[in-house]
């Protein structure tokens, strides 16, 4: 899991570990003032990274809000490895 802050967002790289890690980090990272989340997934973890979202959609309801989603691929070494990036927003307070 890689956090990356980017200008008052945070990005969370979805790996083989345990959703509910990723979902403990993503609460500590709205309790801490942040406003944007990236949640990214890369390759076979793409699925796991909408699975994230879902969860978090349905615990959190109108909490949260779907800012964007950017789907492409990246070159590494001679292989293109496809990619998601799920952009949520915390609403409220």
């Amino acid at each position: 899991m890689v956090l990356v802050s980017e200008a008052r967002s945070f990005k969370v790289s979805v790996g083989r570990r345990a959703l509910s890690e990723y979902l403990a980090s993503i609460a500590i990272i709205f309790n801490q003032g942040a406003k944007v989340v990236i949640i990214r997934g890369n390759g076979e973890n793409i699925y796991r990274a909408v699975n994230l979202y879902n969860i978090l959609k349905s615990r959190l309801g109108d909490g949260i809000r779907l800012l964007n989603v950017r789907i492409g691929s990246e070159k590494r070494g001679f292989k293109h490895v496809p990619y998601i990036e799920i952009e949520i927003e915390r609403v409220g307070p």
